[in-house]
């Protein structure tokens, strides 16, 4: 089969066709990737704990009692992931799958589809060099996936759309005509279905298209400029179309069954202030993704065929990284916010490179010297396994949760009996304990987070918590100190609630069941309300059994007896070694 594709670019290129070798080496990379998705990924690991969060969302939804947190609390939507989230559920749903399972198939589904269309679309629609294509593959295949599939994210389901969703882009760029221009805006939808920031994102991406659009349609007659305005009326149509009547519907639904407009950890972590040091740790984190490729995009600059694909491409980059000052850059494991736009960028930089011929024209590679092919196939054969290196060592996730989900199953058979706990660690104790849980924290709870993200006594006593846990360390020292659990926290003030919820179980009869730790500073303390039916069950559950800490897999230490030897916790320079 062999198509003719011409790159977007300023002038004309010689058409680049897709040969049986590139469907070979398409072949050789899906096989590849399987491999190594067999290789790398561990299905028996707990869930990293903010991706446990959503895929509790996952559970409730796959049960059939609907987007909830709890089951004894009305609708919210604290999964933010909104499309994995409910395509998870779908998944475990009909195939009887664990939402966990479930959820690294998604992701595994999206890598393979990623990495096939960096390497074709590289190819066929820009017209990229083969082997710098497949390269670009292989950095992709040996990236930050398994270790976000492994800790069940949803990050390389938005990065398949914005790829998807740009190469749409392009392919209106060399063909404008309304069904590409619905293509690309239905998928730039499913991104901002995915995560809000998908919305951005999609329209960064429209921006840049009608960049190109106006560059490639423009003449030097200023009479005629309205051909190229009119050959973005089809792009601009189909985005108000689909975002304003499809996504639209969704955000009225979604107003109206959780009461607000935004998903609910947004009034937590965003709630409309600006954080520059968002914008920092995104350019950072960009670095750090695409390091081994960054050098190859300025060569775009080098040739007028790629020179306004080059200044597209920098400025999806540059808005991308400055979006971030409206989000608190935490829960930002393994740079999975920016991970959404790095299949998008391996795409496009091969086509870049070619540039380097501009600057340093060479003779046909067939007519160099032997030696110097092999030494030029050598070298290169280097620096696309340095690189492969370097990408697989950019994230690593070791599960530490494992003893967090045995004490919950400890706890889930009795979960049809109605019982609430209130935590502050909101992950693989409320998914695999199946408890009512009200998260302290907020992130899950629509009470704390639109009552200036504090939660209260008349809140707490709505619903008697059994159970309350509470992680302390020393970024609250105060806590620390032996007096601290008498005393109420300032409003305002770094770990309020997570004061406020160890204040409220000393003053209201609670038992401190348990002070495990992995060390006398790091403590998870588990508070008991007496009088409930199964209280010396969970009691026993808490204390008589091995308990590894959550955040470096440890068997800890039960400090209750012991807690006047926290107090040099408090101090500034903590605990004398």
């Amino acid at each position: 089969m062999s198509t003719s594709t011409t790159p977007v670019s300023g002038e004309p290129a010689s058409p680049t066709a897709w040969q049986r070798a590139d469907t070979v080496l398409l072949a050789a990379l899906l096989a590849l990737c399987a491999a190594w998705i067999a290789l790398r990924i561990h299905w028996s690991w707990v869930p990293m704990e903010d991706a446990a969060m959503l895929l509790r969302y996952s559970q409730h939804l796959a049960a059939g009692h609907g987007i909830r947190w709890s089951l004894n609390q009305p609708p919210v939507d604290g999964a933010t992931d909104f499309l994995f989230m409910a395509a998870t559920a779908a998944v475990a749903h009909l195939t009887h799958l664990s939402v966990i399972t479930a959820s690294r198939w998604g992701n595994i589904f999206a890598q393979i589809v990623s990495v096939g269309v960096v390497f074709a679309g590289s190819r066929r629609i820009l017209g990229g060099n083969r082997w710098l294509s497949a390269a670009m593959s292989l950095y992709l295949i040996a990236g930050p996936f398994t270790a976000l599939c492994n800790a069940c994210f949803g990050a390389p389901l938005l990065a398949m759309f914005l790829l998807v969703c740009w190469c749409a882009g392009l392919r209106y760029v060399q063909r404008p005509a309304w069904s590409v221009a619905f293509i690309m805006a239905i998928r730039g939808l499913l991104a901002g279905l995915t995560r809000p920031e998908g919305v951005l994102i999609a329209l960064i991406l429209l921006a840049a298209i009608l960049y190109l659009v106006l560059e490639e349609n423009r003449v030097p007659h200023v009479s005629n400029l309205r051909h190229g305005f009119a050959a973005c009326v089809p792009l601009l149509t189909a985005f108000v179309l689909v975002f304003g009547l499809l996504g639209g519907t969704y955000f009225a639904w979604h107003w109206h069954t959780f009461g607000y407009p935004l998903p609910n950890p947004f009034y937590i972590k965003g709630n409309g202030h600006l954080y520059p040091s968002s914008v920092q740790h995104s350019a950072m984190n960009l670095a750090l993704l695409l390091l081994p490729v960054l050098p190859l995009l300025p060569l775009g600059w080098l040739s007028a065929r790629t020179r306004r694909l080059t200044t597209a491409l920098s400025g999806v980059l540059v808005a991308f990284t400055l979006m971030w000052i409206l989000l608190n850059n935490g829960s930002n494991h393994f740079m999975r916010f920016q991970y959404a736009i790095v299949p998008l960028v391996l795409m496009t930089a091969p086509a870049l490179a070619s540039g380097i011929t501009t600057l340093f024209p060479l003779p046909r590679f067939v007519n160099w010297p032997r030696p110097q092919r092999h030494a030029l196939c050598a070298a290169a054969a280097l620096a696309v396994f340095a690189a492969t290196l370097y990408s697989s060592r950019i994230a690593n996730y070791q599960q530490t949760a494992w003893g967090m989900r045995d004490f919950a199953q400890r706890l889930q058979p009795l979960a049809p009996r109605g019982y609430t706990m209130a935590v502050t660690e909101a992950g693989a104790l409320p998914l695999y304990s199946e408890w009512n849980t009200i998260d302290g924290l907020g992130l899950n709870d629509a009470f704390v987070a639109h009552h200036h993200g504090q939660l209260t006594a008349a809140y707490l006593d709505r619903t008697h918590p059994e159970l309350i846990m509470v992680h302390i360390d020393r970024n609250i020292p105060n806590e620390f100190l032996p007096n601290a659990f008498e005393q109420p926290p300032a409003a305002g003030t770094g770990g309020y609630d997570t004061a406020f919820m160890n204040y409220y179980a000393a003053t209201h009869g609670y038992t401190l069941a348990a002070a495990w730790g992995a060390d006398q500073c790091n403590l998870h303390l588990y508070w008991l309300r007496p009088g409930f039916p199964d209280y010396a069950t969970v009691l026993s559950d808490i204390r008589d059994h091995p308990y590894v800490f959550l955040d470096d897999a440890f068997t800890s230490h039960d400090y209750r007896n012991e807690m006047d030897s926290t107090r040099v916790c408090a101090a500034p320079d903590g605990p004398s070694m």
